[in-house]
C-alpha cells in the first residue's frame, strides 16, 4: 500500500482514506510545477491500487506540457480530504496526509523537451529543496532521449513477460513515500541488464511509464 506522511508532514505511514476506495487530493500551490507533479504522481500510483482518485486546487494549473492530469478548480479544499500537497502554512483544509514538496527555484528549459523538467524533478526526493541548473535539465533531456531510443529499439523484438523483480522494485519504491530516485535507478539497471530480453524490457518500460509520465514509447513506429 502507498505510504505518505501524516498530518505533521514527517513520518510516512500507510495511506488512510476517509471513504473506502476514494482518494481526494488538494494542491495548495498549483502555480508551481513541483506540487502539481507530486499530486499527479500520487494520482497515478493511486490508480494502481484501484482507488478512485481526484485532484483539485484553488486555480487552474498550466502544466499540460509536463503530462500533469488536469485538476478541478474549487474555491477551497474538499471535505473530507485525504491528501494535501503544499507548504505547511498554506490553506489545506483538514487532510489525513500532508505532503510538503521542498521549494524549487526557477528553471530554464527553453529548447528542451518539457518532460526533461519532469524527469529532473523525479530524480530527486520530493521533500528535498532543489535548484535545477541548465546542465541538470540538459542531462535529463539526454537521458530521456536515450531511453526513448532504447524503447524504440526494443519494440522491434518479440514481446516477452515483464520482469517481476524489476517491476516489483520499481512499484515498491513509489509506494514507499514516492521514492522516485530509487524507481529511476531500477529502470536504469533494467536497461543495461544483459540477462533480460529486449521484449521484456520494452513491456516493462512501457508499463512503468504509466507512473512516470515521460512518454517513453513516443518514438515507437516512427
Amino acid at each position: 500500500m502507498l505510504r505518505l506522511p501524516g498530518i505533521d508532514g514527517a513520518r510516512a505511514a500507510p495511506l488512510r482514506l476517509a471513504r473506502p476506495g476514494v482518494l481526494t487530493i488538494w494542491v495548495a500551490s498549483p502555480a508551481e510545477p513541483r506540487p502539481c507533479l507530486v499530486a499527479d504522481l500520487i494520482f497515478r500510483v493511486a490508480e494502481r491500487h484501484h482507488l478512485r482518485a481526484s485532484v483539485s486546487g484553488p486555480a487552474p494549473a498550466e502544466w499540460a506540457a509536463l503530462n500533469v492530469y488536469p485538476a478541478s478548480v474549487t474555491a477551497g479544499p474538499p471535505e473530507p480530504l485525504d491528501v494535501a500537497v503544499g507548504q505547511a502554512n498554506g490553506a489545506a483544509g483538514s487532510p489525513v496526509h500532508r505532503v510538503i514538496p521542498g521549494p524549487a527555484g526557477p528553471v530554464d528549459a527553453a529548447g528542451l523537451d518539457p518532460l526533461s523538467l519532469r524527469l529532473a524533478f523525479l530524480g530527486h526526493p520530493y521533500r528535498e529543496e532543489l535548484t535545477l541548473t541548465r546542465d541538470d535539465l540538459e542531462a535529463a533531456d539526454e537521458v530521456l532521449r536515450g531511453w526513448r531510443g532504447l524503447v524504440k529499439h526494443w519494440a522491434r523484438s518479440p514481446s516477452k513477460p515483464i520482469c517481476a523483480q524489476y517491476t516489483g522494485a520499481f512499484l515498491g519504491a513509489l509506494d514507499d513515500d514516492l521514492d522516485t530516485p530509487a524507481a529511476l535507478r531500477t529502470l536504469s539497471a533494467l536497461a543495461v541488464d544483459q540477462e533480460i530480453l529486449d521484449g521484456s524490457k520494452f513491456e516493462a518500460f512501457a508499463h512503468l511509464d504509466r507512473f512516470l509520465g515521460l512518454d517513453l514509447a513516443r518514438e515507437v513506429g516512427r
